[in-house]
Order: C-alpha cells, then sequence, then structure tokens
C-alpha cells in the first residue's frame, strides 16, 4: 500500500437521508456555538436534502459526559412539498433587536418543479439557546418576512461581510441562472423585528454587478489589510474564472484577472498558507512573524482552489499579486470521475494547509501544497480515502468541542463523519508541549544573556 492510500481519517458516523431523496454540492452548512457546560465552542452541520427536510447534526453530553451523535430532522416555514431546495447557508450572530444569540439561515428553493419553476430565498433568524435545540427553534422563527421570489433558478447562497463606518453586518447573497447575483440584507422594523430584504448588490459589491456571459456556481470573498481591501473570486457554468480586488471604502475595483476552463466551476476557496488559529497570549514571544498583540506583522500570502467538473482541480498561487497568472495542477485529481468539491484544513498538524477534494467517483483526496517550492514541486498527493456514494460537499469542522477538526462529507446519499484517532493527537500535543518548554528555557537563557550584557 503507497503512502498516498492511508488516510488518517476514519468514519466514526453516518446520518441517512431519508429514502427517496439525496442531497447536491450546496446542500451542508455549518454554524458555530459554544460547547455545553464549556468556553469552547463547537460546530453543527446542516444537510438539507432536495425534497425540503433538513438534517442538523451535532454531538451533546450523555449521562457519562461523553459526547454522542444526535441528528433531527426538521422542516423549515414555507418550504412546502411542491418545494425543492437548491442551496442552504448558515452563521451566528447577536440579534441587534434583542441583544441574543441568534442562528440565521438562508435556504434557496424552487416551487412548481419542472419547466415552469420559480425560484425563492426564504431567511430565517431563530433563538439560538442551550436549553432549546435549534430544530425546535424554528417553531420560534422571528424573522417575520416572506420568501423572495428572483429571476432564473438560485445557485449557491453565501454569506459576507459588508463595512459601513467601521461598523460590520452580515449579508446574504445569492447567484442565479439569469444570470445575476442577489443581495439580502437585515433591516430593523418599528418593532424592532428582523427582516431579511433585497437590496442592491452593486453598492456593496461593485464586482458581482457586472454581467457575466454564464451563472455564477460559486463566489468566495475574503478581506485583506484589515479590511482595506476585499478580494472575490468566482466561477461560473462555463468554467470562467474571474479575480477581483476592490478598494472597500470605495467599492472600487483595482484588479481583474480572468482564466477560461473548461466545463462548470464546482468549488471556489480562498486560503493562506496556515491555517487561522489564534494564537494564546503566552506563545506570542516565540513568534516573530506576530506583534504582542497577536497580530500578523504580515498579512498572509492568499491563494485560491479551484475545481472543475470536466478537468483537473488546480490551486492559483499570490492572487493579490499575481492574479490567475500562476496555476498549479493537483496531478491525479480527474483519476476519479468529476471533482465537486474542496475544502482547507491542517490535517497532519504540521501547521500548513492541506487540500482536500471529494470527487463523484467515491473518493476524498489529500494533497500536500508547499507555494514557495517550484510548480512540479509545489504539490503532491498525500492520501486517499474511499466512500460508498459519490461525494458532494466537504467541510472541516470541530464537532465535538475538543480543538480537533472533523471531515464533514456530504455524500448522495448522507452525512459522514470522518475523525482523527484522538489517542494520536493526545500524544502530539505532548510533544509538542514538551518543544514548547524546550523553547521557553532557550528564550529564557537568551533573555539572561541579554540582560547581562546590557549590565
Amino acid at each position: 500500500m503507497s503512502d498516498a492510500s492511508r488516510s488518517c481519517f476514519t468514519e466514526a458516523h453516518f446520518c441517512v437521508m431519508p429514502t427517496g431523496t439525496q442531497s447536491n454540492v450546496y446542500g451542508m452548512s455549518h454554524y458555530t456555538t459554544h460547547a455545553s457546560n464549556s468556553k469552547s465552542t463547537c460546530e453543527k452541520v446542516l444537510m438539507a436534502c432536495l425534497n425540503g427536510d433538513i438534517t442538523l447534526f451535532e454531538y451533546a453530553l450523555s449521562d457519562s459526559n461523553e459526547p454522542k451523535p444526535e441528528n433531527n430532522l426538521f422542516r423549515a416555514p414555507y418550504i412546502s412539498e411542491n418545494s425543492e431546495i437548491v442551496s442552504l447557508d448558515s452563521f451566528t450572530k447577536l440579534s441587534a433587536a434583542t441583544g441574543q444569540s441568534v442562528i440565521v439561515l438562508g435556504i434557496t428553493f424552487i416551487n412548481n418543479i419542472g419547466q415552469g419553476a420559480s425560484g425563492f430565498t426564504a431567511i430565517y433568524t431563530a433563538p439560538l439557546r442551550l436549553e432549546t435545540p435549534f430544530y425546535r427553534s424554528m417553531e420560534m422563527v422571528t424573522d417575520k418576512g416572506l420568501p423572495a421570489a428572483m429571476e432564473g433558478i438560485p445557485c449557491q447562497i453565501t454569506h459576507a461581510q459588508i463595512f459601513k463606518h467601521g461598523v460590520s453586518s452580515t449579508v446574504f447573497l445569492v447567484s442565479t441562472t439569469c444570470p445575476k447575483v442577489h443581495l439580502f440584507k437585515e433591516k430593523l422594523g418599528k418593532s424592532s423585528e428582523s427582516t431579511y430584504k433585497e437590496s442592491s448588490v452593486g453598492k456593496y459589491f461593485s464586482e458581482l454587478q457586472r454581467e457575466t456571459e454564464s451563472s455564477i456556481y460559486f463566489m468566495d470573498i475574503l478581506y485583506y489589510e484589515d479590511n482595506k481591501y476585499r478580494l472575490t473570486c468566482t466561477g461560473t457554468e462555463q468554467g470562467k474564472i474571474t479575480f477581483f480586488m476592490v478598494d472597500v471604502a470605495e467599492n472600487a475595483i483595482l484588479k481583474v484577472s480572468e482564466s477560461i476552463g473548461f466545463g462548470p466551476v464546482t468549488s471556489v476557496v480562498m486560503f493562506s498558507d496556515e491555517p487561522d488559529v489564534p494564537i494564546p497570549e503566552y506563545l506570542l514571544p516565540l513568534y516573530d512573524h506576530v506583534s504582542a498583540d497577536g497580530e500578523r506583522r504580515e498579512e498572509p500570502t492568499i491563494h485560491v482552489l479551484i475545481c472543475h467538473a470536466l478537468e483537473v482541480a488546480s490551486i492559483y498561487r499570490d492572487i493579490k499579486k499575481n492574479g490567475l497568472e500562476d496555476q498549479i495542477v493537483l496531478k491525479s485529481s480527474y483519476n476519479y470521475d468529476s471533482v465537486l468539491c474542496g475544502c482547507i484544513a491542517d490535517v497532519d498538524f504540521d501547521g500548513l494547509n492541506e487540500i482536500i477534494l471529494g470527487t463523484f467517483g467515491q473518493k476524498i483526496l489529500a494533497y500536500k501544497f508547499d507555494s514557495s517550492a517550484p510548480k512540479e514541486e509545489a504539490t503532491y498527493l498525500l492520501w486517499e480515502h474511499s466512500l460508498q456514494y459519490p461525494i458532494h460537499s466537504l467541510i472541516a469542522v470541530d464537532l465535538t468541542g475538543d480543538g480537533v477538526k472533523d471531515l464533514s462529507v456530504l455524500s448522495m446519499r448522507g452525512l459522514h463523519i470522518l475523525q482523527k484517532d484522538i489517542n494520536k493527537a493526545a500524544g502530539l500535543v505532548s510533544e509538542r508541549l514538551t518543544d514548547l518548554q524546550n523553547s521557553f528555557k532557550k528564550l529564557e537563557l537568551i533573555e539572561a544573556d541579554h540582560s547581562n550584557k546590557s549590565i
């Protein structure tokens, strides 16, 4: 068995979809909450079925204080038996009206399935309470807005930040087959009730009001240099990739770069070399690239992962500097039918992000990536993992609140939870703690030496 065939994950749980239905590449989302009886956070996963059912998957503490998997099926208001869910997205925030934690869930769906199908976006705001499961909170929906009808069939729904006078808020962006991108922004009524209404996308995202020849299937948005710049990357039905660099204050496009691929784009993910993990205050003296307040002295280099249904997946390096000029192909990614999804995670605990791909050929592929290496040496296949069904979506999430990322995999028939060996992770933590102790001892000796010399 080759190194590339040994996955570091094992399948811990499988949540099957209701009989006779399936999901799609837009059918999974996640949100973050505080773990029960703990200051740590954990993440929960939502899985949408085409028939309108939604499953919440989470870990709850058993009577013996052990995490146990739970999945609960619910149906959001306005989703009828004649509806078909296309996509969903979610996030948590503090309510502007009440100051309490709420979850905001955005769902796109179509009615009258067939030639006369019409698209809608429905946005729900529900209280997020530890004592009230989210699927029951849907009965207490506070957003009274009716679904918004849209021209064309919806595609991706995603959330993004906007900034006004230094204050940020979160909006939903929905791409459609028109082709057009719709923006939904929260508005408070006279009774302080929260409602999301459609607003001009060009007012906040000038790059997304540009005309496109085909539908935007996937988009990713990232803010840079303390929100001074916005990096936006889109991928279309016909395979066109477009990268924008935007001045946030002026909402002005500073840079545009394009690349033409072949076939529908199935994933667009911007990422940096290192995971975005907060560094504990007591460790800051060991990191030269981090200031005393925990901020990076230099902005990270940003790359973008692009997956196509009909060709090999690839990475474009340092897009802020190079645009879409420096392309690296992920070799062998076309060996298992279409690549339908991708995500970024540090799966081997080396402090650097790896590239994870999911294929219609029932394979998960993990690639090492060295952004500073020559093209022919920049990536190689680290491992592969087989499932029984085509893979639609991937998310790296901490479901149990133990600090170790799990891999949430949405396949054609359900949700697979892949986990690492916790004993191996604990052993690695022990090794790292020993290394930290040695590093602190060296740092104390260096500081003592400098102190003696200054005397």
